[in-house]
């Protein structure tokens, strides 16, 4: 479990986004930024990690229920499950299915575990693209050359949002931990028009942390590429079951 544990969490904090489209909006203290709006999406995302010596691929099936569940099931190869998930409002249920054990991640552990403050609201928002947190009268607003850039402070957390001038929307994010130094930056391309909706293609992630175990830095990079999405499907199910067999892990 532990292997997969870590490259869980890392690709939950994270995904896609850039074709050009022509949504230019000249004013940039009145940004009409194109946030992805649902009721419910599915992905199928092929994913590449890598941090130090592992080097995991596989595939992922993630079901949204918008501001409510995040679903997903982990293939890393061979068509095998090798693991499955469940995001909710307060915690983080994950599934080894190899070694039959599961492990439940409250946010609030891990929000002092990762001194990252984190909750759904921002994985959600970060895994589609959109912004964390809505652009408000007092955030530093510049008109660069291709982007607005937006700044936003939030307790610990530091975080520049790069709107596109033509797509309008999040095509870059920088975070960093004030007290850490931990940051995240992710860089959005290849948008796609599905269902009259911008969404997320392509993303590439990179994190670097000071490690608890040895105290060092540590970069883990995460690269997304979407190969299917559907949006509003009503069939999709979010049945989550836990074997009896299975073994309790604390983490």
């Amino acid at each position: 479990m532990n292997k997969l544990v870590l490259p869980i969490v890392i690709l939950l904090l994270c995904a896609s986004c850039s074709k050009q489209f022509t949504f230019f909006n000249p004013n940039p203290n009145k940004l009409k930024i194109k946030n992805l709006d649902f009721e419910d999406l599915t992905l199928r995302t092929k994913i590449k990690f890598r941090s130090g010596t592992e080097d995991l691929k596989a595939t992922a099936h993630v079901r949204i229920r918008q501001d409510s569940l995040i679903w997903f099931s982990l293939t890393p190869g061979l068509g095998i499950e090798a693991a499955r998930g469940l995001i909710s409002k307060d915690s983080i249920v994950l599934v080894d299915k190899i070694h039959k054990e599961y492990t439940i991640l409250q946010f609030k552990d891990l929000t002092e575990k990762f001194n990252f403050n984190l909750d759904y609201h921002l994985i959600e928002s970060i895994l589609l693209g959109n912004m964390i947190w809505p652009v408000e009268s007092e955030d530093n607003v510049v008109k660069q050359d291709t982007y607005y850039s937006v700044s936003k402070e939030k307790g610990d957390l530091a975080i520049s949002h790069f709107i596109g001038i033509h797509t309008m929307k999040l095509e870059k994010l920088e975070a960093i931990s004030d007290s850490t130094k931990n940051s995240m930056n992710i860089k959005y391309s290849e948008f796609d028009l599905i269902s009259e909706k911008i969404v997320p293609a392509k993303a590439a992630i990179s994190i670097q942390y000071k490690s608890r175990k040895d105290g060092r830095r540590k970069i883990s990079n995460i690269n997304f590429d979407h190969t299917r999405i559907d949006i509003d499907n009503k069939k999709q199910k979010f049945s989550f079951d836990i074997p009896d067999k299975y073994k309790y892990v604390r983490k």
